[in-house]
């Protein structure tokens, strides 16, 4: 060893005893023992590289991972991905976050209208699908490779990339080949209903050397484990709205229903099914270009829902997956996705044209029952003696009543996504290396949501009220749209509906982007540098209505729209546009040892609010805050050293990273009925800083014997505390901090809703680890192996800021702030192959923890979104 290769090997030695990140690596299949680590190619950079050698932080699951593993879903593998958090209310129902950049989930129900674009980019292969709160649930069904790609990745990502991406990579038809493979498995659920899956694909060769299709189908039912308990709901005087009943004797009128769940109650209420197909067809032009065109299709069919209550709505305590629903809840999330690729040469550079058509439906039903404990609930379910108080002449002679607290929430999502990209790049070993493109996307989304907790009887006459049973006494109006609103469902709306959204939303992106790699020493110091210009051109239109204002008001053509909010008059429209770029340094201290600095930024586009209504009085009796029209990107800067080892003849992997991220003017969303309205909103506020450490491990310890670990450190910090600015012209405190709240005479502190400086983000473990060992060896020409693996995820909090913890006096908020307990789990499975048959038998959360994922109560009660509990299966594959 000469004296460069000694001084090398040390500084690399000293790099890697400080820490390290994590970038996944498989082992070898479980058919064939390997002696060393096997090599992994990623596209993170648009161009395929061995994973080793891209200076990014990746996870990367291949599909031999997958299927040791026995995952298929983003739930089922996600608490292998240390930095990465994905709190949800059940499949297909909530957001990505990595390294802790977050400020808070809630509820799904008109998360299309209100909710914050992600900041975790979701593709199929080229296409972006992601959603406000509903992440693109897609099932890893004869997938190449999963890459997971952290910090920010906007120049070759572009918007939504902003924290980073999970990248769905495609198994391609393969020319010349004919070959299928098939797996079915049964399992069964501890306190719930079994489980079956079925996979089959099928790769044939059309035309040698020209045109071949490969085509996937499935089919994966996953039986239920919640049992929906017999119990009642009764009103109570603590109930926050129980004063609209008007009740002269004060609290809950005599004649107040008390309903019960009887008819729907059962068990096990809660299975999910996954169905789908994927067809691709690959044509090879010539030499030097080819064609590449897919179509999928999936149908998530969800019924019930994923979370259990610690107690019923009456109070009383549950045991763990046990609730009390009055109404029957289901998701239904299907997607058509077509895309198509050009590849091909322009001369010596590598020319693509890649776009796709998403089409997604979402149709998902909720019980709302529990609301009727909120502040405002009881408006449309209660009446009595000068109910209407708006009206000229308030009913005097009615009777305190409250009909039936029994309600739902129904959401109808579409969204249409078309993306095209056009890059062109040089070859991979010329010494300046570059990569420009062009990226068009045309991201709609409508969203119609009703909230049908209108329990009062629907007019029926606009006779003068006052008179009992003359049809405009005792009774609600039904709402309608505004008119000459853009709007899926005109007109006026169900009987039970009480406050509805019917939105379009649309984010029109326009994008130029460039990299270049230059080796300052050939195969040793690379620099590169990379921008992306981007021009977001939005829009937001439609009605927002409620029944405030519509107490016996009559029959009216239209519907009744005294409540309405006609968001095309608002003419809510904004551009963005600017650049964020990328700046790295990569030195490859040794053919195995590499060491990369890295700068970088990331955006996502911003976003409109319902209303632009005012509240919290000040000590002059004037409004104090009026709710902002609009909220706009907030900004990532990432600053990361990271490195990736690899030693004792590739028997050895060892990468790591060290990171800052600096989050400001971040995307927040409130909702305090109590103060600022019975609306959720956005706005800009807090910044954080998030410092972390990720190591990872991979090892052949001996033939056959592999072990491997990944583990994230992270430390999230508010640095500034921000307040809502008086804004209300004339008011007494004009621009000025927000800090009190009166009503009349009387002024309370207001506490500050974007929360004190040191306060940690949410969604962000301060640690996360997982463990992984695998024996395989050969037995009588058979090829067996056995696993174990453990994980563990720190404790985190569900909100950031000050969203209150508790709530005195009953829930009055969808975003109240819980603690979520640390948790580990525990898999095992062994399985034996030969020739071309291969079985295993798996276990899952092998301790049947009861861990909460995400506490919340965005449906007015405390509810736990829980791990699955333990699953024994087996499954059964052919190849050939």
């Amino acid at each position: 060893m000469n004296s460069n290769q000694k001084l090398s090997y040390a500084i690399a030695a000293i790099l890697s005893g400080s820490a390290a990140g994590f970038a996944h690596a498989a082992t070898a299949t479980n058919t064939e023992a390997s002696d060393t680590i096997q090599e992994i190619t990623v596209t993170a950079q648009r161009r395929t590289e061995n994973v080793q050698n891209v200076p990014i932080t990746i996870q990367a699951l291949t599909a031999e991972t997958l299927n040791q593993l026995s995952v298929t879903t983003f739930n089922d593998y996600v608490k292998y991905l240390p930095n990465v958090t994905a709190p949800n209310n059940g499949p297909g129902q909530g957001n990505i976050f990595m390294r802790g950049l977050s400020v808070g989930s809630a509820g799904s129900q008109s998360s299309g209208s209100i909710g914050g674009f992600p900041n975790v980019a979701i593709y199929l292969d080229d296409q972006s699908g992601q959603l406000p709160a509903r992440n693109l649930d897609i099932y890893a069904a004869d997938l190449e490779r999963i890459e997971i790609l952290e910090g920010p990745q906007g120049t070759l990502f572009g918007a939504g990339a902003q924290a980073g991406v999970v990248r769905y990579i495609t198994n391609k038809p393969k020319l010349n080949t004919t070959e299928a493979n098939f797996e079915a498995g049964y399992g069964v659920t501890a306190h719930g209903d079994p489980n079956t899956d079925l996979t089959a694909v099928l790769n044939i060769p059309l035309i040698a050397d020209t045109l071949a299709v490969r085509a996937v189908i499935y089919n994966d039912r996953r039986g239920g484990y919640i049992d929906n308990v017999p119990g009642t709901f009764t009103r109570k005087s603590t109930d926050l709205g129980i004063y609209y009943a008007n009740n002269p004797g004060g609290g809950v009128p005599a004649n107040a229903p008390v309903i019960n769940n009887n008819a729907i109650a059962g068990r096990a209420i809660n299975p999910v099914t996954y169905t789908g197909t994927r067809v691709e067809a690959l044509y090879q032009i010539n030499d030097d270009w080819n064609f590449l065109l897919s179509q999928s299709y999936q149908n998530m069919d969800s019924e019930g829902v994923f979370y259990q209550m610690p107690k019923s709505s009456d109070g009383v305590p549950l045991q763990p997956l046990e609730v009390t629903l009055f109404n029957n809840s289901y998701d239904k999330d299907k997607f058509e996705n077509t895309a198509w690729t050009l590849n091909g040469k322009l001369g010596p550079l590598k020319a693509v044209y890649t776009g796709a058509y998403l089409d997604r439906h979402v149709n998902q039903v909720g019980d709302y029952t529990n609301y009727a404990r909120g502040v405002y609930a009881d408006y449309y379910q209660c009446y009595g003696p000068g109910t209407g108080f708006y009206l000229k002449t308030p009913t005097p002679n009615l009777t305190s009543t409250c009909y039936s607290p029994s309600t739902t929430w129904r959401e109808t999502e579409r969204n249409e996504h078309l993306s095209n990209e056009i890059r062109v790049s040089t070859p991979d070993d010329w010494r300046a290396r570059g990569i420009v493109g062009a990226f068009f996307e045309t991201n709609r989304l409508f969203d119609q949501t009703d909230w049908l907790y209108k329990t009062i009887p629907n007019c029926t006459s606009n006779a003068t009220p006052g008179t009992p049973g003359n049809g405009n006494t005792g009774c609600m109006s039904d709402v309608g749209t505004a008119p000459g609103t853009t709007v899926e469902n005109p007109g006026v709306q169900n009987d039970n509906v009480a406050f509805f959204e019917d939105t379009t939303r649309q984010v029109k992106q326009t994008a130029f982007f460039g990299s270049v790699d230059f080796d300052l020493i050939p195969k040793v110091l690379t620099v590169t540098a990379g921008t992306r210009h981007y021009q977001f051109d939005e829009y937001f239109k439609g009605s927002v209505t409620s029944s405030f204002g519509c107490f016996e008001a009559g029959v009216q053509s239209t519907g009744c729209i005294a409540g309405s909010n006609n968001l095309d008059k608002r003419n809510l429209s904004s551009k963005e546009s600017g650049f964020k770029s990328r700046a790295n340094l990569t030195w490859h201290v040794t053919p195995d040892i590499m060491a990369y600095l890295t700068w970088s930024q990331g955006f996502r586009p911003g976003g409109f609010n319902r209303t632009n209504s005012c509240h919290i009085k000040g000590p002059d009796g004037l409004n104090q805050f009026c709710l902002p029209q609009t909220y706009h990107s907030d900004d990532l800067t990432n600053y990361e050293f990271g490195w990736k080892t690899e030693w004792f003849n590739h028997r050895l992997q060892w990468n790591g990273t060290l990171y800052q991220e600096n989050w400001d003017n971040v995307q927040v969303g409130f909702f305090d009925p109590g103060e600022t309205g019975n609306l959720t909103f956005g706005t800009n506020g807090q910044n954080f800083r998030v410092r972390g450490v990720e190591t990872s491990i991979v090892a052949l310890v001996a033939q056959g014997l592999t072990v491997q670990g990944a583990a994230s450190w992270n430390q999230s910090e508010q640095t500034n505390s921000p307040s809502l600015i008086d804004n209300f012209p004339g008011s007494v405190n004009f621009g000025k901090a927000i800090t009190e709240s009166c009503k009349g005479a009387v002024c309370t502190p207001l506490n500050n809703l974007f929360g004190p400086i040191g306060g940690p983000s949410a969604n962000s473990p301060p640690i996360q680890f997982s463990l992984r060992a695998r024996y395989e060896w050969t037995m009588n020409s058979y090829n067996t192996f056995v696993q174990f693996a453990a994980t563990h995820t720190g404790h985190s909090f569900t909100q950031g800021g000050s969203n209150p913890s508790i709530s005195a006096g009953g829930i009055n908020t969808t975003v109240l702030r819980f603690e979520n307990p640390a948790y580990s789990t525990y898999d095992a499975s062994m399985g034996v192959a030969k020739d071309a048959w291969n079985a295993h038998l798996y276990i899952q959360n092998l301790s049947n923890s009861n861990a909460s994922l995400f506490t919340n109560t965005g449906q007015f009660v405390v509810a736990e979104t829980v791990i699955r509990p333990r699953v024994i299966g087996v499954k059964l594959g052919y190849k050939f």
